[in-house]
């Protein structure tokens, strides 16, 4: 049934439209670790950080209004029952983007698996890009509503990344884990001229 619609309490999941993006990008923000700034702050901030969660890809408005005018990818969002949009997440689907992300994959150590969905190009696969959910509002299913709708929806494995370095994103991993993703290596990169270090989870999705 590809319609099915995941709900937990008072909530909603459906695809966003162009109405939506004043909301996406405001949970975006409020989310965003600002990475050159990671070794200035403290150990504690730090541990706050890596226990609660964070989004490291800050974009502007227009970058979710290419994606929903788009058929690159899928944007879901979350409402609460007000209508209010509370959470969000983005999975690409469009092949000419998995190619530039497979182009981008560096030192890339998983198990051969893993190695053959993410590099050959006669796999398909989705990418989970950005998944969020406003601050005060984590810890109560939201965001799992979210990937099981998605889930649901997609019919190939879905791939995400989750940064390990220089500042470990613990919630993130603990909560691929527990919504079905599995842990198949790591692989390296730049993002804002910066090194980082990211652990490769896949949802394989049979």
């Amino acid at each position: 049934m590809k319609n099915r619609k995941f709900f937990t309490k008072d909530l909603k999941i459906r695809l966003a439209n162009l109405n939506d993006i004043d909301r996406i990008h405001e949970i975006l923000l409020k989310n965003i670790v600002n990475i050159k700034n990671v070794g200035k702050i403290s150990a504690k901030q730090k541990i706050l950080l890596e226990n609660t969660g964070f989004l490291r890809k800050e974009v502007d408005k227009s970058f979710y209004r290419y994606l929903i005018e788009t058929l690159d990818c899928d944007i879901y969002v979350a409402l609460n029952k007000k209508e209010n949009v509370i959470a969000f997440a983005s999975l690409y689907k469009n092949q000419s983007n998995i190619k530039r992300l497979r182009d981008s994959l560096n030192n890339l150590n998983v198990n051969d698996k893993a190695r053959e969905i993410l590099l050959n190009e006669t796999k398909t696969f989705s990418y989970l890009d950005q998944i969020s959910v406003l601050p005060d509002l984590k810890r109560k299913r939201i965001g799992t509503a979210l990937i099981k709708q998605i889930i649901h929806d997609t019919n190939k494995p879905i791939v995400a990344f989750v940064l390990k370095r220089p500042l470990a994103n613990k919630a993130s991993a603990f909560w691929h884990e527990f919504n079905g993703f599995k842990l198949v290596g790591t692989c390296d990169g730049t993002y804002k001229e910066k090194n980082l270090e990211w652990w490769v989870y896949i949802h394989w999705n049979n």
